[in-house]
């Protein structure tokens, strides 16, 4: 036997084995199946009353009374805005990506003791930070709000948005910078403010740069963060890991590429958190609510320090389906010994093509939102 040779055989015999898997799975009627299954959402869901009222024309509301204008919108090609004015009693979200984003944000406030303290990172125009108002008043929580963002428009709209939803400013620190690894100024691209929610560093608008160390020095706790910053999260996570470990209770972040997403993974087992929600970018993939489509990935980690043993016990973890996981080591081992471009490749992808479909992001998807 060649030097090489046992390296090479059991790749080739982990790949076979993953091709297996994955026909044997199939051939058991492990499908993605579309029915009209009625789902039951999330139990922290009953924690919280459903709002009803008047919606003024121009805006637009979800189940807890926040409200948001339309015109935040108003140049975007999926969304449709209602101008008249009517009485509604929004339903729970859907099931889409930002599911889990209500789950966080809902279990965060309802574990919160004394104060509910929140900080938004890539703020937008704050529509969760309203929510973190209003979820925190229902259940009589006082609460610390820090929104940061550094697109113009986005946070003039930011405070106008905290204002028609009669969050209380002195209750919130709002931040017109960039957060990044370290404190001073840096580029950042701007514009198209109604069109395009996507602006990141690297423009050529200089702003302030503030570090989440920064933020979180005048705190002694903070109960979420909730961060999209549009491909900067590992660099500003992995410069507060201190300030992470000792203040934060958990951590919910969108990421934006499978090279963000692992190394983020790697940041927090390493410091030992637990994971609450994994789902990788640009894949659909079974959950408890369906199949979703995840244009962004999502993480979620809870940190033990800061979190009761019943709230460690009593949460599941969920991510990507261990049909995808299958997938996706499959691919790696393949990319390996079959590169793109050869033959070898070719014939990998053929087999394979019919099964990964039902991952990957439905086309009109990738049309509609890129």
């Amino acid at each position: 036997m060649l030097p090489g040779q046992p390296t090479q055989l059991f790749v080739r015999t982990c790949c076979i084995v993953a091709i297996h898997l994955i026909i044997w799975t199939e051939s058991n009627g492990m499908r993605a199946v579309v029915s009209p299954r009625k789902y039951r959402h999330h139990e922290v869901f009953e924690g919280f009353r459903r709002w009803s009222g008047q919606v003024p024309s121009g805006f637009d509301a979800d189940f807890l009374g926040s409200r948001y204008q339309t015109a935040y919108f108003a140049f975007t090609p999926w969304f449709t805005p209602q101008p008249d004015a009517r009485y509604e009693t929004p339903s729970y979200p859907l099931f889409d990506e930002q599911y889990f984003e209500w789950i966080d944000l809902l279990e965060a406030v309802k574990s919160a003791r004394g104060r509910f303290t929140m900080f938004e990172l890539g703020a937008g125009f704050g529509c969760w930070t309203a929510r973190a108002a209003a979820a925190a008043q229902q259940r009589n929580l006082p609460y610390s709000l820090v929104a940061v963002e550094a697109e113009p428009t986005h946070f003039e709209w930011l405070k106008q948005n905290l204002q028609d939803n009669g969050v209380m400013l002195a209750d919130c620190r709002l931040i017109h910078a960039a957060v990044t690894g370290k404190d001073g100024r840096i580029g950042f691209s701007a514009g198209n403010p109604a069109g395009w929610y996507g602006q990141a560093i690297g423009g050529t608008t200089e702003v302030e740069a503030v570090s989440l160390t920064t933020l979180l020095r005048p705190l002694d706790r903070a109960d979420l963060i909730d961060m999209d910053v549009q491909g900067a999260e590992f660099e500003i996570l992995s410069a507060a890991i201190n300030s992470l470990s000792e203040k934060v209770k958990r951590v919910h972040v969108e990421t934006h590429s499978e090279q963000l997403h692992t190394s983020i993974l790697r940041l927090f087992r390493g410091l030992g958190w637990k994971p609450r929600f994994l789902y990788m970018s640009n894949t659909a993939d079974k959950t408890p609510w369906g199949r979703i489509i995840f244009q962004g990935g999502i993480q979620s980690w809870l940190n033990p320090r800061l979190c009761s043993k019943d709230e460690l016990r009593y949460t599941r973890t969920l991510q990507n389906s261990m049909m995808w996981r299958t997938l996706n080591l499959g691919r790696r081992v393949i990319d390996r010994i079959a590169p793109p471009g050869t033959l070898r490749r070719r014939a990998f992808k053929a087999t394979l093509s019919r099964v990964g479909n039902k991952y990957r992001r439905d086309p009109e998807d990738v049309l509609r939102r890129g």
